[in-house]
């Protein structure tokens, strides 16, 4: 077995580019603390500058057939550093970004959801109530806030008149008041006012 510390430069480059894996590890060992530093200058994160240095030197054993003499192996090794590091944080920016707009959509369908949530609530709170109402004054109701009539047109359908039509509805509200809960007397008021 052969000592490889005692190797030149270019002899380790000559035997890195027949295949000899104990040059490449030898190479590996002398320039990647400096690579490493060099790639920290680039990426904050001391991980992601090793895992960038060691793809760079896995690609240099790739392409060891390149490689001519060290002075190329090296300015292949840092300039790769240096795009690597880039990309990375490049990716890594807008994996940052794409993971805060994640987060803000499904904060924010979360939100959806939930109001979506309490005004189903708070609408069947407001049907099975109107449900309890005497009949005529059910059927008023009903035809306006379900099936958005107006009051004419429930005159109309029902064949009485538009006061009456209003009576029931004023009736129907007051008995609805005794009946709902907070969210769904607020439900109702918006729905009478809209």
């Amino acid at each position: 077995m052969a000592v490889y510390t005692i190797y030149s430069e270019q002899e380790l480059t000559a035997l890195l580019r027949a295949g000899d894996e104990r040059a490449f590890d030898q190479l590996f060992r002398r320039l990647y603390p400096s690579l490493c530093f060099f790639a920290r200058r680039y990426v904050a994160m001391p991980g992601v500058a090793e895992e960038v240095v060691q793809d760079t030197l896995f690609k240099l054993w790739q392409r060891r057939a390149d490689f001519e003499d060290y002075r190329s192996v090296r300015a292949f090794l840092y300039i790769s550093t240096k795009n690597g590091c880039r990309d990375g944080a490049d990716t890594e920016q807008r994996k940052m970004q794409r993971d805060n707009k994640w987060y803000l959509q499904q904060e924010q369908y979360d939100a959806d959801t939930e109001e979506q949530i309490i005004q189903a609530e708070v609408l069947m709170e407001i049907s099975q109530a109107i449900g309890l109402l005497p009949e005529q004054c059910r059927n008023i109701m009903r035809m306006s806030y379900e099936q958005g009539m107006s009051g004419k047109e429930i005159a109309e359908a029902m064949q009485i008149s538009v006061s009456t039509v209003n009576n029931q509805k004023a009736r129907g509200i007051l008995l609805l008041r005794k009946m709902l809960s907070a969210k769904g007397l607020a439900m109702l008021m918006l729905l009478v006012r809209g």
